[in-house]
């Protein structure tokens, strides 16, 4: 899992090489999303990898693919507690920068440090591919305003909302909203109206949802201090 409090893991990853996310990146340039993240997973050399190898390693396919690695963690169908904010802050970082116009993203280092397992990347990959393959089956070019850069600040000012969604650790709001994001990135990066469009309808019913579990939470939340006091 993500190991944040273990200042040793931290110094190893960012003592990496940096030339080992750019050769995968340069060797499996032209695969599917899902087959680059799993050999990615697969071939990394090292016991950990960082965010910042892992950037390093998508290179040019930056923003979409960034927002896929954050997204996929949330498609896989088990609630694990406060597992969503640890990848929903950095999606919301990068759906930020997205909406900006920045040429590409950065994390700030406090994140680009965070080291994982690459057997949990594995994991996480491996269960998630079903989700990012049913995309990839549909998704080619058709190019219109909403895959320009306008279209790109459009995508990264509703990937803000919904990876906000998606930072809330209850049940059922971040992976519906996750799901919208992926399916947003890869029209991004295929230039694919169509996914677009059908990313942004899937993140409508994912709002709706999410809004009503929190509600309800919130509600029940408040009946139950009414109750004690």
């Amino acid at each position: 899992m993500l190991d944040t409090s273990d200042p040793t893991a931290i110094a190893t990853a960012d003592a990496r090489p940096a030339h080992h996310g750019a050769s995968l990146t340069d060797h499996y340039a032209h695969l599917p999303v899902s087959d680059l993240m799993l050999h990615l997973a697969r071939d990394w050399p090292a016991e950990r990898i960082s965010l910042g190898e892992m950037i390093h390693a998508f290179g040019t396919r930056g923003y979409g693919l960034l927002i896929i690695l954050f997204a996929i963690p949330n498609l896989i169908p088990i609630y694990i507690p406060g597992w969503s904010p640890i990848f929903g802050v950095p999606l919301f970082i990068v759906c930020m920068q997205l909406a900006l116009g920045l040429p590409e993203p950065r994390l700030p280092g406090i994140l680009t440090r965070r080291s994982m397992r690459k057997s949990d990347l594995l994991m996480i990959v491996e269960k998630s591919n079903p989700w990012l393959r049913r995309i990839e089956r549909y998704v080619r070019p058709r190019p219109s305003v909403l895959t320009g850069p306008v279209g790109a600040r459009a995508i990264g000012v509703y990937g803000m909302w919904l990876s906000s969604l998606v930072i809330v650790p209850l049940p059922l709001t971040n992976g519906p909203t996750s799901l919208a994001c992926a399916i947003m990135a890869f029209g991004l990066m295929e230039e694919d109206t169509r996914s677009i469009i059908g990313g942004a309808v899937v993140g409508i019913g994912a709002s709706i949802l999410a809004l009503s579990i929190i509600g309800g939470f919130g509600w029940v939340l408040a009946q139950g201090l009414a109750f004690i006091f």
